[in-house]
């Protein structure tokens, strides 16, 4: 298989005097085995192995390769030879911390031309003991794993020869006897060159021990089997060992032996019949249980098998590295030195920029600026949304204070949005912001944002509703989220509508659950596939770092999308924009009233009895249950109260019928002893299912109970959940009818300034209950006509020391449903012009109303427009002094990358690459640094000048400028050029380098 013939090597020293690293070494190595090559630092056993192997090339003499001389190989031959025959296992592991385990396994494979074989690779790891660690990278393991790993490598490809290099010089004992022990399995069908210092690994595993000193073979010794010579039944003899079988069992004529055996011997004998030490002695003696003796004899050429080999026998696999590792690796390096590479890249960057875009600059054009922008951008979607102006004024008391001009959202009409997208083939669709959030187990990740942004509405037979995995709602309290939200899910987990724990391990799982959002139970029927996010924002998920710009561009690409949208029935689109239209002129930070309880037919007035006092409209429909359903609309003097509310009356009242009882049942007491009847003491029993009803009644209020832990002297409140409250109420209600009890309410308007109920009193019966969700259950509220809360505004705004009213010639068309319009950008020039126009005429119309955009991107551009042309001239001035200067700093950015990637250089040689595989790593860095300076160019240009205003930089997100053909060929032409000329000779010194020069550079 392989063989060495008068290998010379020889190194210069700095002195210039002749070091003889190998001197006239001959050798021939067996099909198999595992031959270790022992001796101290200098002795040329490491120069020996990287001869053996390739890496290094002789002064003189040759290596034979199944019969194939090196005389004739050129370096690529000897990459080749590595890519074919050789996996090389190293001492410091060499493995690729840019790679996975299962990349840097695979990339032994990949350079002979094959596809990744998972199956292979999963095979090793189970071999090495490393099963499931494809995915990981090396720097989360341990030594003796990334060895292991190294060993996989060198597997993967099953080479015929493997070569290591002080396999266990970095390792503890126990992890190094791991690695040799699968050493030697593999030495069973393999070569295993072992270069190692310790000695008692070599005589306990080698099959041949090769020992160096000066250059020169020391000693060449194999392993030899000694068989036991018997003497007689009860002795043996192995070499110089005597070995007793059973001594109870002793002849005469054994003792004798014996004794002559023991007279044989000059030196000290020990003579032990412990089994324990026994077994240690067979141990280190390497004494087989069938008696044989290993030793080592002088090696015996003539007995080593020799092969005659074919022209197909030795063929070389030349290599190829994948291009995504040649990119991979050569951008590698990048973050190790950014202050350089955005020194290097910003003055490229001037220069690109100044050259590029001066006639640019020049001509200027807003509109074709903002065509550009849209054009340009990976925009799929924008937003529209109306404002309307208002005139606000504040008063005080009652007495005008001020007045001011404001602006307010406004909202569409359903027809609005169907003439959109009738006129412009957008099949435009509306929603309300949400201002909402999902709750999640655990989130340690920036890249889920828990915040759903929208609740919109797919109108029948629009396009996206083909990319929905389930249903579409139907009812009010079902939803179709994003993909996006389901995987956030799937990730973090999250919480059902009862607050349990919701874990899944696929999306398709969450359809079918319920889940609260914003104090609303909805279903999820559905999953609208909303596309994978920007790889660019892969790396938010590893941190938890939220003020990073690559952060803040995340969130306006997640405003632009539909990942934080969720979409609804059109009847909780009608609910919705009912209670955001009421919102708007929302008075409840004032809207107090004082109210009181029906008792024995009069009301007291307690003047801390407060309640928020509502519209009707304000109130959740799907949450109101009405006590009689031919009684179900609030007019004036009818009323629908909390359950907070409604529990504060009904406890008072049965506390009220308990005293009542329990005076009776005194009284009843007193005169059974005053006849001289003998009892026991009162009857409370009447009064006890007052007392019961109440307790419920109070849990009902409280929307819930609390449990007590006698253990941990704690509470914890237990929320019921909607099914319990209606049980509850069904019980409440029945005693209600039973006792007749009135359900009657009085109110008053409240003064703020005096804490007190003042003016008339109101009456109104209370004909229903709404049932809020957990976290709403105890708040007061009474619910009202919209007359009867504006006559209670009439009185309490006087007794207010500020409050404003506002004014406008808008108002919401009838079928306003929609804050926001999603008009989804198909890149055609209709369209453009159409949002053009709504850019480019910022002003309200006749109606105080205007639409406008609110994309992310175009309101950046809109920052950045009116700052390009005062900046035009700047580039002219400064570009030509930076032109020359950035072209040198590139190619000192390369020349220092080239002399950092040295290790990862050493580690492909040695894995088979050969020098055009390092001329395509290092061509890949320049055309990656190329590629980024134009980019930033392309940045400098929107933001207007990034070496004077770097923040502007930070905020833009837009193309700004719009480039002719002379604008791109100038760009192309001068990062071409600086690429070319920066990069060439550098990368072409690199590529013809030694393997061994970069090997002995780790």
């Amino acid at each position: 298989m392989l063989e060495v013939r008068n290998l010379r090597k020889v190194y210069k020293t700095k002195k210039g005097a002749d070091v003889n690293a190998l001197d006239g070494i001959t050798l021939q190595f067996p099909e198999t085995g595992m031959v270790f090559l022992l001796g101290k630092s200098g002795s040329g056993k490491s120069t020996l192995l990287n001869v053996c192997g390739g890496l290094d090339a002789p002064t003189e003499g040759e290596i034979i390769v199944k019969g194939r001389s090196s005389r004739d190989f050129s370096q690529s031959d000897f990459d080749s030879y590595r890519n074919t025959f050789i996996g090389f296992i190293f001492q410091e592991y060499n493995i690729l911390n840019e790679f996975s385990v299962e990349d840097n396994i695979a990339l032994a494979l990949e350079l002979q031309g094959k596809p990744k074989d998972k199956a292979a690779i999963k095979a090793l790891l189970e071999e090495v003991d490393l099963e499931g660690y494809a995915k990981r990278k090396p720097n989360t393991l341990s030594g003796g794993q990334k060895q292991r790993i190294a060993i996989a490598r060198a597997l993967v490809k099953s080479p015929e020869i493997i070569m290591a290099d002080e396999p266990t010089g970095a390792l503890d004992s126990n992890t190094g006897k791991q690695v040799f022990d699968t050493l030697k399995k593999l030495s069973k069908d393999k070569l295993v060159l072992v270069v190692s210092h310790d000695r008692e690994f070599a005589e306990l595993y080698g099959d041949r021990i090769i020992e160096l000193k000066d250059g020169k073979i020391l000693s060449d010794v194999s392993k030899t089997q000694l068989e036991q010579q018997t003497l007689s039944a009860n002795l043996h003899a192995v070499g110089d060992v005597l070995c007793i079988k059973r001594g109870s069992d002793l002849t005469e004529q054994d003792f004798e032996k014996i004794k002559n055996f023991l007279k044989g011997s000059d030196e000290d004998v020990i003579i032990a019949n412990n089994q324990n030490d026994v077994k240690n002695f067979k141990k280190v003696s390497r004494i087989s249980d069938e008696g044989g003796k290993e030793v080592f004899r002088v090696t015996d050429n003539d007995k080593i098998e020799k092969k005659q080999y074919t022209k197909e026998d030795s063929r070389f696999i030349r290599s190829r590295l994948p291009m995504r590792h040649a990119v991979k690796i050569g951008a590698s390096s990048l973050g190790k030195k950014p202050i350089r590479l955005v020194f290097t890249a910003l003055l490229c960057t001037v220069a690109f920029t100044l050259f590029g875009l001066l006639s640019t600059l020049t001509l200027y054009d807003s509109h074709a600026t903002f065509n550009q922008t849209l054009s340009d951008s990976d925009i799929s979607l924008l937003h529209l949304q109306k404002d309307y102006l208002s005139q606000n004024t504040w008063y005080s008391y009652g007495e005008e204070m001020d007045t001011y001009d404001a602006s307010f959202s406004a909202y569409f009409g359903k027809s609005e949005i169907k003439e959109l997208s009738a006129k412009f083939g957008t099949d435009a669709f509306g929603g309300i912001p949400a201002e909402n959030s999902v709750s999640l187990l655990a989130s340690d990740s920036a890249y889920w944002v828990s915040n759903v942004s929208s609740v919109a509405l797919l109108p029948e037979g629009h396009p996206l509703r083909s990319q929905i995995n389930g249903e579409y709602p139907k009812a009010e309290d079902e939803m179709v989220i994003s993909s996006y939200v389901a995987e956030m899910f799937v990730a973090c987990g999250t919480y059902d509508h009862e607050g349990n724990t919701l874990s899944v391990t696929n999306a398709d799982a969450l359809i079918g659950k319920k889940i609260n959002l914003g104090g609303y139970v909805y279903k999820i029927t559905g999953i609208l596939n909303t596309g994978t996010t920007p790889p660019e924002f892969d790396e938010l998920k590893n941190t938890q770092d939220t003020s990073t710009v690559l952060y803040r561009d995340y969130l306006s690409y997640m405003q632009d999308a539909l990942h934080g949208v969720i979409f609804v029935s059109e009847a909780r689109i009608d609910t919705l924009a009912e209670e955001y239209r009421y919102r708007r002129n929302d008075r409840s930070q004032y809207a107090y009233l004082v109210y009181a309880f029906q008792k024995n037919g009069s009301y007291e007035f307690p003047e801390n009895q407060n309640a928020y006092y509502k519209d009707i409209v304000e109130a959740d429909a799907s949450k109101v249950i009405y006590f009689d359903e031919n009684n179900a609309t609030v007019a004036d003097g009818k009323v629908v109260v909390s359950a907070s509310s409604f529990a504060s009356y009904l406890t008072e009242y049965l506390y009220q019928l308990v005293d009542e009882e329990n005076q009776k049942a005194e009284e009843e007491y007193n005169k059974k002893i005053e006849a001289g009847a003998e009892v026991m003491g009162p009857d409370y029993s009447k009064s006890e299912k007052y007392n019961r009803i109440a307790e419920t009644a109070s849990q009902f209020g409280m929307g819930g109970y609390y449990k007590v832990n006698e253990d941990e002297k704690t509470e914890e409140f237990i929320p019921f959940t909607e099914e319990e409250m209606k049980k509850k109420l069904d019980d409440i209600m029945d005693f209600v009818k039973k006792e007749k009890i009135p359900l009657k309410i009085a109110y008053k308007p409240f003064d703020m300034d005096n804490q007190r109920g003042i003016g008339d009193q109101n009456e109104s019966e209370i004909i229903g209950i709404e049932l809020a969700e957990a976290e709403k259950r105890r708040e007061e509220y009474v619910y009202l006509t919209t007359d009867a809360v504006n006559a209670l505004w009439e009185i309490q705004k006087n007794t207010l020391g500020h409050y404003e009213t506002i004014s406008s010639k808008y108002s919401d068309p009838a079928d306003a449903a929609f804050s926001t319009v999603f008009l989804p950008y198909t890149h055609s020039e209709q369209v453009a012009d159409f949002y053009w126009d709504i850019y480019s005429d910022d002003t309200f119309g006749e109606d105080d109303s205007r639409i406008r955009i609110s994309s992310a991107s175009i309101d950046s551009l809109r920052m950045v427009d009116s700052m390009v042309n005062s900046l035009s001239q700047v580039f002219l001035y400064v570009g030509i002094g930076f032109a020359a200067f950035a072209i040198l700093l590139f190619w000192n950015f390369i020349s220092v990358s080239i002399s950092q990637k040295k290790r990862e250089i050493g580690i492909l040689r040695a894995v088979g690459a050969r020098g055009s595989d390092v001329f395509r790593i290092f061509f890949s860095e320049s055309f990656i640094i190329a590629f980024i300076c134009i980019v930033l160019s392309l940045a400098a240009c929107i933001v207007g000048c990034g070496f004077i205003n770097a923040e502007v930089v930070e905020m833009v997100g837009a193309s700004i400028f719009v480039f002719g053909p002379i604008s791109i060929a100038i760009l192309i032409a001068i990062g071409l050029a600086t690429a070319l000329i920066s990069t060439f000779l550098p990368v072409f010194t690199a590529a013809r380098k030694k393997p061994v020069d970069s090997i002995r550079s780790l």
